[in-house]
């Protein structure tokens, strides 16, 4: 779920630039009156607040994956078990939903040239 409230809120939510109206309307603490959608989902708290920090983390250190910026600064076998799990993980999901887009993408290129 993280990859989602990632791929489709990513900049858009930020904690910092909440004031008390937002965090209440946006369900910063409880459920508000903002709705978001999470793949097929439609809740009434803010994404972020169902992310932990461990997972917030691991999706930052993500992008640096990506550009074989590894933490320990060496190859792959010297991370942690479970950093590697976690990055492939993410790799899985974060594929998903890039293939997804391509899918949706070629298929609006083809519709739209049938019109034409």
């Amino acid at each position: 779920m993280a990859v989602n409230v990632f791929h489709e809120y990513g900049e858009l939510l930020d904690c910092h630039t909440c004031d008390e109206k937002l965090r209440e309307e946006r369900g910063h603490d409880k459920a508000g009156i903002i709705g978001f959608r999470i793949g097929r989902e439609r809740i009434f708290r803010c994404p972020l607040m169902l992310i932990t920090p461990l997972t917030y983390e691991y999706v930052k250190a993500f992008s640096f994956y990506e550009k074989s910026i590894l933490p320990n600064g060496k190859g792959w076998q010297e991370e942690s078990q479970k950093y590697t799990q976690a990055m492939l993980v993410l790799d899985s999901e974060f594929s998903k939903i890039r293939n997804k887009e391509n899918k949706d993408g070629a298929n609006r290129i083809k519709h739209s040239s049938k019109s034409n």
